[in-house]
C-alpha cells in the first residue's frame, strides 16, 4: 500500500487513500443530502447537474448524491431521483460527468 497518500491525514487537501486502492483527492465530502431537484419523470435534469458542477469545481473531493430511488412508488421527497430497470442512462451520464469533471470521487446514494 502506497503509505504516500496518507502522510498527513491532518491536511485538508491531501489525497486520501482507502483500504480498496481508491483515491479521493482531498478530506472535502459533499454529504448524501437529499436536494429535492429530480425533473420531469424523476429524472435528474440540468440543475442538478449544475450543482453537481458546483461541487466539483469548488473542489470537493468526494460528492455523495442526494436520494436516488428505485422505486417511484417509494419515494422519500417529491423531488427524489429514480433509477429503475429500463430508465434511460443519458441524464444520469450527463450528472455524473459533471460531478466528476474535476477529479471527484462521485457515490450514489441508493
Amino acid at each position: 500500500m502506497n503509505t504516500s497518500l496518507n502522510e498527513s491525514p491532518s491536511n485538508l487537501f491531501s489525497p486520501l487513500l482507502l483500504p480498496n486502492g481508491t483515491v479521493i483527492p482531498n478530506r472535502i465530502a459533499k454529504a448524501a443530502i437529499s436536494e429535492g431537484l429530480a425533473g420531469p419523470g424523476q429524472l435528474p435534469d440540468s440543475r442538478l447537474t449544475r450543482l453537481y458542477g458546483s461541487f466539483a469545481n469548488g473542489g470537493v473531493g468526494l460528492i455523495i448524491t442526494g436520494n436516488v430511488m428505485i422505486d417511484p412508488l417509494a419515494l422519500g421527497t417529491a423531488g427524489d431521483v429514480v433509477l429503475q430497470k429500463g430508465t434511460d442512462l443519458t441524464p444520469f451520464r450527463a450528472w455524473a460527468n459533471a460531478a466528476s469533471s474535476h477529479g471527484a470521487q462521485v457515490w450514489m446514494q441508493i
